[in-house]
């Protein structure tokens, strides 16, 4: 019981840092507090009155199943794309050599994750009802392609396909800018 506690606060500090980074402007404790409550809550909603863990965890798993296979498109496409290691320094500071946001890899993730979730069914949690929307060419959701979940493959096609499109020329930009050493990096990244 110990191990899982140890575990349980180590969970709950990390996920307050992670929300930290999205930039909520509040304290760690304060940030560490928030997940802990979503945590106890969520802890509490499954056990006293979900009919079933498995049902709504499966649902939750493909749902960011989607997402993370369009994430892994962009990934793939980018590590596909470039020819020289990333300047690691120019990753710290905006004005670095890839900038702050690339916005084709946000609308990739973001299109991906729309088509995929388009094309996947969670038939058991009604939550989650607004699914499949695009499979009615396949028989709709209890045709024969709803329990296949191609939409999870389809994001990460979508994801790949629509980085190469909106980043391709961008890499090779990138790549023909000088490396920065990490005392630019960190020096730019001060200001």
């Amino acid at each position: 019981i110990l191990g899982l506690i140890g575990g349980i606060v180590m969970d709950i500090y990390s996920s307050g840092l992670s929300l930290l980074a999205t930039g909520v402007p509040v304290s760690r404790p304060v940030a560490t507090a928030i997940d802990g409550t979503i945590m106890t809550v969520g802890t509490i909603v499954v056990v006293f009155f979900a009919d079933s863990f498995l049902t709504p965890f499966t649902a939750f798993l493909t749902t960011l199943g989607v997402v993370i296979a369009a994430w892994g498109g962009v990934m793939l496409a980018d590590i596909a794309l470039r020819r020289k290691d990333y300047d690691e320094p120019s990753l710290f500071t905006p004005s670095g050599r890839y900038g702050s946001v690339n916005w084709g890899a946000v609308a990739s993730l973001i299109v991906g994750s729309l088509v995929g979730w388009g094309l996947v069914v969670n038939a058991n949690a009604s939550w989650l009802s607004w699914q499949g929307y695009l499979l009615g060419p396949l028989g709709g959701r209890e045709g024969d392609w709803a329990g296949a979940n191609i939409g999870i493959l389809l994001a990460m096609v979508v994801g790949f396909v629509g980085y190469w499109l909106t980043s391709a020329g961008r890499v090779r930009t990138q790549e023909k800018l000088a490396s920065r050493t990490y005392a630019q990096g960190v020096e730019e990244g001060e200001r």
